[in-house]
């Protein structure tokens, strides 16, 4: 009788716990449309009392801003300075030992443009939120920006590099898909034939030319960046020297490639076309 009389209060514990853990999830969609829908509005002072009065903020980058006046000051010039719109994705809520609180997490986007040049803005991450509970409110104790995690789209983009590097046209041509729309920079030596439509015609109409005009053609100083959908963008620069004229040529540059299902769909190059140009002269 005792252990039937155990296992029902542990079964009504377990049953208390549940339904207090699916009204916290409830809790945390709604406090995150509402962070969205003030956000969104420009109100920085609605946005402050979403936060403890001692609440610390912490991007992408480490930075530190401590105290929600100080939330609400940075949002102030934000808001005065640019023109965006805030989305947020909240996936999952978990209890954290160390803060002794639970955690909200998600994924956010911020896009839009400055009020000055009209700069395009595209921001996207992953937050967690450590939540608690004041005078029957939730609200933001510590915010934490973190970067994206990284997509099997950056390993794919990174081993088409280093394909290049060793020479490997054939392991360069394997990861693009079948109908792959490539574009060179407009003005640049190779736009003539844009766009190329499928790795063979980005092989006989731009990587054929190059091996045939130039003495080398070297890309350095590679970085790779993970973009929102399913793009990664590489900085890097061009080191090549012109078999004819013997010019060389050492532009900064950037490729913009596009992928799905681990095969790339289009390519975008930016460069220094005037110095390609000269080159060739």
């Amino acid at each position: 009788m005792r252990k039937l009389l155990f296992l029902a209060a542990l079964l009504c514990c377990t049953m208390t716990l549940q339904a207090q853990s699916v009204n916290d999830e409830v809790d945390m969609h709604t406090f995150a449309r509402k962070f969205m829908a003030v956000y969104n509005s420009n109100d920085h002072a609605a946005l402050g009392k979403m936060y403890t009065p001692d609440a610390l903020r912490i991007d992408a980058q480490g930075k530190e801003i401590k105290g929600a006046d100080n939330i609400v000051a940075y949002f102030a010039d934000q808001f005065l300075k640019n023109n965006a719109t805030l989305l947020l994705k909240q996936t999952e809520l978990v209890w954290a030992d160390a803060e002794q609180a639970l955690v909200a997490k998600g994924t956010y986007e911020i896009y839009g443009k400055t009020n000055v040049y009209d700069i395009p803005i595209d921001v996207a991450g992953q937050y967690a939120n450590v939540m608690l509970k004041q005078n029957g409110e939730w609200k933001i104790a510590k915010s934490m920006l973190l970067p994206l995690a990284s997509s099997d789209n950056v390993a794919v983009v990174d081993g088409l590099y280093q394909a290049f590097a060793k020479g490997d046209v054939p392991a360069v041509l394997a990861v693009m898909d079948a109908n792959i729309v490539w574009n060179e920079a407009e003005s640049f030596p190779y736009a003539d034939r844009n766009p190329y439509i499928g790795p063979d015609a980005v092989l006989n109409g731009v990587f054929a030319r190059i091996g045939e005009e130039w003495a080398y053609w070297n890309l350095t100083d590679i970085q790779l960046h993970e973009m929102s959908d399913n793009m990664v963008l590489a900085t890097l620069r061009y080191k090549a020297k012109h078999k004819k004229t013997g010019k060389v040529i050492d532009s900064q540059t950037a490729h913009l490639w596009t992928l799905k299902d681990n095969r790339i769909t289009a390519f975008q190059q930016f460069t220094d076309t005037k110095q390609a140009a000269e080159a060739v002269k």
